[in-house]
């Protein structure tokens, strides 16, 4: 009788792996991947913030402080002329011409006494003052006054205007432009401003 073969060894097999286990790795490079997106979104956004803050600070403090406690121009927007300049009007109403200056600022400079235009005063009959805006309507050039003939004219093209600032041809399409002028503690203040040319309506610009 033959002998029964012996049984094959067994070999232990291997523990099965957990579905925790095979995404576990997975998971952990997502997480990963995620700090490192935001850690780097951070790195990026924070220089610029900074950056942008820098950069809009001026602007912020000229909202919140207004134009920076200049003195020459009140909060209804009327320049102070030179002092005793109406002292220096003459009587008889002739038309002096002077320089209007403020100072400008933007966001981040300033810009101490600049010329920003000119003004002719005018002493009335009645005592008050009167203020035109030295601008031609018509183009633009500075006119000047001719004592002699009493009257504003434009040295670019001829337009005329009477003593009241009335245009005396039809060269300009409209009168000088009159300004708002205020006398207060015996100081003159001018509201001073330019308007669009070559047109009938009076626009600021």
């Amino acid at each position: 009788m033959s002998k029964p073969s012996a049984p094959a060894p067994s070999h232990p097999s291997p523990p099965p792996h957990s579905a925790a286990s095979t995404h576990e790795v997975p998971r952990r490079g997502v997480i990963a991947g995620l700090l490192a997106v935001l850690f780097g979104g951070l790195v990026t956004i924070l220089p610029a913030g900074i950056g942008g803050a820098f950069f809009l600070d001026p602007l912020l403090r000229k909202k919140k402080g207004g134009s920076g406690g200049d003195s020459k121009i009140d909060a209804d927007g009327f320049i102070i002329m030179p002092t005793a300049i109406e002292a220096k009007l003459p009587e008889d109403g002739t038309p002096q011409l002077f320089k209007v200056v403020a100072d400008l600022q933007d966001a981040w400079n300033k810009f101490p006494n600049t010329e920003i235009g000119s003004v002719f005063l005018r002493k009335e009959e009645n005592g008050s003052v009167s203020c035109f805006n030295s601008r031609c309507p018509h183009l633009g050039c500075t006119v000047n006054y001719k004592a002699d003939e009493k009257k504003y004219i434009c040295p670019c093209h001829d337009s005329a205007f009477s003593l009241d600032g009335t245009r005396s041809n039809e060269i300009p399409p409209r009168n000088l432009d009159s300004l708002e002028v205020k006398s207060k503690d015996g100081v003159l203040w001018v509201k001073f401003q330019n308007f669009v040319t070559g047109k009938h309506e009076k626009k600021p610009l």
